[in-house]
């Protein structure tokens, strides 16, 4: 938070107890208030000056924190972060504003991506029928498709299937048409029909979502995690090194008979939530090389290990220093909420502007980021176009994108959503 703050020149001091981290924060041209609150409460002098308060040490010294500044007249809003959900409703009670508790935000982020029951690949599939699907592959880095663009792989002509964009170190970027390329250990979502994607397994490799969740690390985030994945009817499979209620394998996430054991190679997803990021930078490294097929879900407590997470071959890392400082720009800055997983949409939309050209030749992922992915013709779904197809005004199309592109494309195209879209 406080390097987005200095690169957004927005003025900001820091309150420090510990004499070390202050001196540290001074050398890095921080403004740095140095005082213990309990003996010297008039060292927030100034602080009812404030355009917010940001209480970020532990949760007792939270509580002394908010009590004085509201002593000394502060009444802007005052943001807390608690490590105990249990101690919300007192530092609510004692002055702050809101509490929030970002080990659980991030236990919330964590399950979404490893379970499709709590968070859908994506949002409308249901309007598609059994006609069409979307599935997920891995690029091996020996595919036919690693390092090629999409333009030249000519999947749609050949396999009747449309790359709708990739996941590389945790972020989705859409396929914005031919010069799109295809990296080596991405995710692809792809969309077709159902043999049509079959046909893709020859060219990469299918992730399953279905078998048990595997969690390494059963601390807060972990403990948080399973009752989220619990309440959704997920199967996990919890290992840590000690025997433990609540724990299914007691073992060394770093030894094949403990992967073994927890049926890895089996799992819908694994996720490391360690507590130390040496030893999580290291199980990401021996899973991938395990179970190199899984989707690989890994938190970090630093935000500076997450490249070295991705080096280390997870699909996704999250910090609690990343959840914590999107929700406290969110409030004090009014950026976008957090965000942590980029969602796709299906929509059913008449014909518009489309009608008389062709779905896949008229530029619409170019113009738009949206791509039409089936055709409603009478009781028929048309997947597949030849170069003679043409959109009639009576059909009715699938569009699948991001909610920003699908806004675009019914702009572009003057469509609007067919009546049955529920």
């Amino acid at each position: 938070m406080l390097d987005e703050f200095q690169q957004t020149e927005t003025p900001f001091v820091v309150f420090e107890e510990d004499l070390e981290l202050a001196r540290n924060l001074r050398n890095r041209s921080y403004d740095v208030v140095f005082g213990k609150l309990d003996e010297e409460p008039e060292v927030l002098s100034g602080v009812e000056n404030a355009r917010a308060v940001v209480a970020n040490a532990d949760d007792h010294a939270n509580a002394i924190c908010i009590l004085i500044a509201r002593e000394r007249g502060f009444s802007g809003p005052i943001y807390a972060l608690a490590g105990d959900p249990l101690y919300r409703p007192p530092m609510l009670q004692v002055g702050a504003t809101e509490v929030f508790t970002p080990s659980h935000v991030l236990a919330a982020a964590l399950a979404a991506r490893a379970s499709t029951r709590i968070s859908p690949p994506a949002d409308g599939m249901h309007l598609l029928g059994s006609q069409v699907g979307l599935a997920e592959f891995r690029v091996r880095a020996g595919s036919p498709l690693a390092g090629k663009r999409l333009g030249d792989l000519q999947l749609r002509v050949r396999y009747g299937v449309t790359v709708i964009g990739q996941w590389v170190c945790g972020a989705f970027n859409t396929a914005n048409g031919p010069d799109t390329c295809i990296e080596a250990g991405a995710i692809l979502v792809i969309v077709g029909a159902q043999a049509n994607l079959e046909k893709v397994e020859r060219l990469a490799l299918p992730i399953r979502r279905s078998g048990p969740i595997v969690l390494a690390g059963y601390g807060e985030v972990g403990r948080k995690f399973v009752e989220m994945l619990n309440d959704a009817g997920e199967m996990v499979i919890v290992i840590d090194r000690d025997v433990a209620p609540g724990i299914d394998i007691a073992g060394n996430v770093l030894e094949h008979r403990t992967m073994e054991r927890a049926r890895m190679r089996e799992a819908s997803a694994v996720v490391l939530a360690l507590s130390n990021d040496s030893e999580g930078v290291f199980a990401t490294a021996v899973v991938r090389d395990y179970a190199p097929q899984v989707p690989l879900i890994v938190r970090a407590n630093r935000a500076q290990n997450i490249p070295r997470l991705y080096q280390a071959g997870a699909d996704f890392a999250l910090s609690v220093g990343q959840v914590a400082g999107q929700i406290l720009a969110y409030h004090l800055r009014g950026e976008q909420a957090v965000a942590v997983e980029h969602r796709l949409k299906f929509i059913r939309v008449v014909a518009g502007l489309l009608a008389g050209g062709h779905p896949w030749r008229d530029q619409v992922r170019e113009r738009t980021g949206a791509v039409v992915v089936a055709v409603e013709r009478g009781d028929r779904v048309l997947v597949e176009f030849d170069d003679a197809f043409m959109v009639r005004p009576d059909d009715t199309l699938f569009v699948c994108g991001t909610p920003d592109s699908l806004e675009r494309y019914l702009r572009e195209f003057e469509a609007t959503l067919a009546d049955s879209q529920y």
